[in-house]
């Protein structure tokens, strides 16, 4: 390891001690300002936004430069939970044959020191042809209920003609993987309530139970039986994936037994056993995240009950036309009683696959890892939306430090080092194949000849 990776996992390690979650506001600060200060070290121009409490970082530098490219992360991290579940202390930073413990670690200050330490690279060698934009913010995994307005308010500091993500990881076999996109997500609270308390359950004999009513209105939305939706108008408007989306797809294998063994599950959805990797993109999703009725092991008639719905996104899909649809199924079968609240959503965003930014990424990672894949989407969401609406920039989502064991918002978060050190390669070779092809005019030959393995 060169002195200036190792210098890199050491400013990781003593990132990842801080303890970035909100319950824990010092930290927060701590973590934003220690994040602003190795920018500022490296040349940047740093700019604080946002809330106090948890401030959103903007940086940039050679702003004059022909082509900017904008690296969106976040330093915010879930709070471990119980910490009895972890095998070393979430905020030790432990370091353990070739590998770093802790919160935060994978999701995802490792993306953003990696960046930041290939782009010093560069600067320091003096080739760095590209002006660099960073937008780290604190609140991502809340709902990042502010970065809209953030973008909208610093469009001088963020304009980019392209840029990346937040890092991805590998696939079950440890391929690395480029996403050129990602679904949306809307969370829709449902509650029936038909009492003010809970009481006895000695009197379920003669009064209404929340639970069952809730369960009948579920069952209305999906059939869980045979793994079917039930409300019209939801599958309707999801666009199908086009000719390039399709090209992509037959070049992927989806190695299932790979997928069960590291999820835990015994077997796939009936209606993706077909074509998993294509149903698991390009198929929207109606997921019953928690149930919630009673306190407990108590022998009570709860007097509420609820549920919450995850939906997942896909393009033709909107997060308001999603909500409307679960609104007027509802209220067409009679469960116009059921409170429905919305907590947050995103929309589904997709780049083109012929963009200078996937053609560079992927040449990038077949020299540092010799293969890659491309997923013209990505089973997850996030805001990457809002950069595609306000800036015109659409973000891929490069390969990552995590790999498909990082454990995120979960007890033993951690990455490999030696994906950490390979990522920092990654993004160095990327900016110098951009800067090239940005220099030759955007040439951007097919990733046709490319052969694609999960």
């Amino acid at each position: 390891m060169s002195q200036q990776t190792d210098r890199a996992l050491s400013e990781l390690i003593e990132w990842v001690k801080m303890p970035s979650h909100k319950t824990e506001p010092e930290s927060m600060r701590e973590a934003a300002h220690f994040c602003a200060r190795l920018l500022k070290e490296a040349g940047f121009t740093v700019r604080f936004v946002g809330s106090p409490e948890a401030p959103a970082i903007i940086a940039r530098i050679n702003p004059d430069a022909p082509k900017t490219l904008l690296f969106y992360s976040h330093y915010d991290v879930v709070a471990p939970g119980d910490e009895g579940a972890w095998t070393h202390p979430p905020f030790s930073g432990h370091v353990e044959d070739g590998v770093l413990h802790g919160r935060g670690s994978s999701d995802h200050k490792a993306t953003f020191i990696a960046r930041l330490e290939a782009v010093r690279r560069l600067l320091k060698s003096g080739e760095l042809p590209l002006g660099i934009a960073f937008l780290i913010e604190g609140d991502e995994e809340l709902g990042s209920r502010g970065l809209e307005q953030i973008i909208i308010d610093n469009r001088d500091m963020l304009t980019a003609s392209g840029g990346l993500y937040s890092g991805g990881a590998r696939t079950e076999t440890g391929k690395p993987v480029i996403r050129a996109g990602g679904k949306g997500q809307i969370a829709i609270h449902l509650t029936v309530q038909l009492s003010n308390r809970d009481n006895h359950s000695k009197w379920a004999a003669i009064a209404p139970n929340p639970g069952w009513r809730l369960v009948a209105a579920l069952n209305t939305l999906y059939d869980g039986d045979r793994d079917q939706l039930l409300t019209k108008g939801f599958l309707e408007s999801a666009l199908p994936p086009n000719a390039a989306d399709e090209a992509a797809l037959a070049k992927l294998n989806f190695d299932v037994d790979a997928f069960l063994k590291s999820s835990g599950h015994k077997r796939l959805r009936a209606d993706a056993q077909a074509d998993p990797l294509r149903t698991l993109l390009f198929v929207p999703t109606f997921n019953i995240a928690w149930l919630r009725s009673g306190p407990g092991s108590s022998t009570v008639l709860p007097g509420t009950a609820s549920a919450m719905l995850d939906l997942r996104l896909v393009p033709g899909q909107t997060a308001r036309g999603a909500e409307q649809t679960v609104r007027d199924h509802l209220a067409s079968h009679g469960f116009g009683d059921v409170l429905i609240e919305v907590s947050k959503g995103s929309e589904p965003e997709k780049c083109d696959l012929d963009d200078l930014v996937i053609q560079s990424l992927y040449a990038a990672a077949v020299k540092v890892h010799g293969e890659c894949d491309v997923y013209p989407m990505g089973p997850g969401s996030g805001p990457r939306y809002l950069f595609a609406r306000h800036l015109g920039c659409s973000l891929v989502q490069d390969p990552g430090c995590s790999w498909s064991g990082s454990n995120d918002h979960a007890a033993n978060e951690n990455i490999m080092i030696e994906h950490f050190q390979q990522n920092i390669d990654l993004i160095e070779a990327f900016l110098r194949d951009y800067a090239r092809r940005c220099a030759d005019g955007g040439s951007a030959p097919s990733l046709g000849g490319a052969t694609n393995n999960v």
